[in-house]
């Protein structure tokens, strides 16, 4: 017995060593040998500002001036050449947008007096850092007397030099010798008195050379940063910018009427630090190139109205009592006498011919004020209309009127450059058909006043037998002109480009070939402009923006914004990349 236990004790250590053996085999294979570094001594840096103000700078001339320090820096920078100031373009306006982090309608800097401004209520964001960090040396350096004597607060010195850039210059240069410099910030003048003087663009010398002087500054700057004594445990995010662009006819092939074409608005933004990887905010999509010729449709009268009739097939676009059909067109409106896209109920596609629309039969595509809207239905049992989005701001839009039938009601969509607009059930108001010619412009109405009946020109007129669905209908909304591929176009009755060039008719490209005839003394216009533009609100919050610096330098120096300071901008963000101890 005694050995059968001795024998168990022996197979049981043996097992036990061989099993050791093979798990540290296998680690074995697992860990090779090598030095590991310990980084719990690593010391964390101490975030820094460098922030410059390069007045009048507009981004795309500083980009095609090739201002070499600047280019360095976008190997490590968050940058645009496309970043958008205050459109009032006052350089108070984009001083106080810069440095209070807010714009114009909380601030109320829409003078170069600062007259009735809310200052007070928002501050310039130093404060903000000076609520947090009482110690935090901020020092402000600016050329221009009246940016550092009406503007300028929450700043431990504010320093200015009479429009002398040179002597600004050393000034930031001597600050940054101090060993506790914490946010320095820098304006610089000579590029917008450049630019006053002669031009703002890269293609004028003078105006080239003060951007490459400015340039100089900013180099030779963050050269003297670097070599800060200690430096290496500092975490400077360096930002330069411009707070507003300048006055510059550009080439009309690269204006594509949007803000971002707006050369006063115009400004380049920099937010660079060695532990950034690159990002460059490009200019935004603005929409569809739209080209070709095209005819204006106006006039109050049949005699003095350029408009266009179907009278040979009309009847195929009667809508019935219950026809489901889908409406599409092309708008641009042009200004009305007083200045303004405002229309007070021209006819702009339709067959209802009454004087009165509110007592007679058929349907009535028109322009409603700013908008857009379809008058529909039959005399006696009831007339009524559906209003679509706005469309005054003198660009080309796609509006669609769908007619459907559901769950045994018939209702009536509309939709703006693809967006759904609203329904409406319309079951009740009848049978829509008439004998009166398809008409594209020009129709009797109740306009009230003579300076506000239609004025616009028209192209991409579709008419399907059909209810196009939503998706369909954004998806080739911006379309400039009707693909062969498209889903329905097998239920396409009519489709009318009208952008044929030459002669007296829209022709259809349809097989039914229901040509409209243009009447009046018609003229072909070349065009050359944008489908489905995005709001200049829309671009705004695209690219960098003058109140986005208040957060970015906030964010940098680990202060979280408090909700009463009501900050408007964002902050900007990329990856970063390891730069060593």
């Amino acid at each position: 017995m005694y050995c059968n236990i001795q024998h168990f004790k022996w197979l049981a250590l043996m097992m036990t060593g061989m099993l050791l053996a093979a798990c540290n085999k296998g680690f074995d294979r697992m860990l090779e040998e090598r030095e590991y570094e310990d980084t719990t001594g690593v010391t964390a840096r101490t975030p820094k500002i460098l922030f410059l103000v390069i007045d009048g700078a507009r981004g795309e001339s500083v980009r095609d001036a090739q201002a070499p320090h600047l280019n360095g820096m976008a190997e490590h920078a968050i940058y645009s050449w496309n970043s958008i100031s205050d459109t009032l373009y006052l350089r108070t306006t984009g001083w106080a947008d810069l440095l209070t982090g807010v714009h114009k309608e909380k601030h109320g800097v829409i003078s170069n007096t600062l007259s009735d401004n809310q200052l007070g209520r928002y501050p310039v964001f130093f404060e903000h850092i000076k609520t947090r960090m009482p110690a935090f040396r901020i020092a402000a350096y600016s050329s221009s007397d009246s940016l550092g004597s009406m503007l300028m607060s929450g700043a431990d010195v504010n320093r200015t030099f009479n429009n002398n850039d040179e002597a600004t210059f050393q000034a930031i240069l001597d600050e940054l010798k101090v060993d506790t410099a914490g946010l320095v910030f820098g304006q610089f003048s000579n590029v917008m008195e450049a630019g006053r003087q002669y031009g703002f663009d890269a293609g004028i010398p003078e105006y080239k050379a003060a951007i490459l002087q400015a340039d100089d500054y900013a180099g030779r700057i963050l050269a003297a940063l670097q070599q800060r004594q200690q430096y290496q445990q500092e975490d400077w995010l360096v930002i330069v910018t411009s707070g507003n662009g300048g006055p510059y006819t550009i080439d009309p092939s690269n204006d594509d009427g949007t803000i971002l074409s707006n050369t006063k608005v115009n400004t380049f933004t920099f937010y660079y630090s060695p532990r950034y990887a690159p990002s460059f905010v490009d200019r935004p999509y603005t929409g569809n190139r739209y080209s070709g010729k095209s005819v204006r449709l106006y006039g109050n009268t049949a005699a003095t109205a350029v408009y266009a009739t179907i009278t040979q097939g009309k009847e195929d676009y009667n809508l019935g009592s219950s026809n489901e059909a889908t409406i599409a067109l092309k708008i641009k409106k042009n200004k009305t006498s007083y200045g303004d896209y405002s229309y007070t109920y021209p006819s702009i596609l339709g067959n209802n011919m009454s004087m009165d629309w509110w007592n007679n039969t058929g349907w009535n595509i028109s322009l409603e004020v700013n908008g857009w809207g379809v008058h529909y239905g039959q005399s006696g049992a009831g007339f009524n209309m559906s209003t679509g989005a706005n469309i005054a701001d003198g660009r080309w839009h796609d509006i669609t009127t769908v007619f459907v039938n559901r769950d045994g009601k018939r209702y009536i969509r509309l939709y703006t450059d693809g967006a759904f607009n609203t329904e409406g059930e319309i079951t009740g108001y009848g049978n829509f058909d008439t004998d009166s010619p398809l008409t594209l412009g020009f129709m009797p109405g109740n306009v009230t006043d003579n300076n506000r009946w239609l004025n616009a020109y028209i192209t991409e007129v579709r008419f399907w037998r059909a209810a196009l669905p939503d998706s369909v209908i954004s998806a080739y909304v911006c379309a400039p002109e009707l693909p062969s591929s498209h889903p329905y176009k097998d239920y396409l009755i009519g489709y009318w480009p009208c952008k044929d060039g030459f002669g007296g008719v829209f022709k259809d490209q349809t097989e039914y070939a229901h040509d409209f005839v243009i009447n009046g003394s018609y003229k072909w216009d070349d065009f050359s402009d944008l489908v489905c533009p995005n709001s200049s609100s829309n671009l705004s919050q695209l690219v960098p923006q003058p109140v986005d610096i208040a957060r970015q330098v906030l964010n940098w120096l680990q202060i979280a914004a408090d909700t009463k300071w009501e900050l408007d901008g964002r902050v900007w963000v990329t990856s970063y990349i390891s730069v060593g101890k």
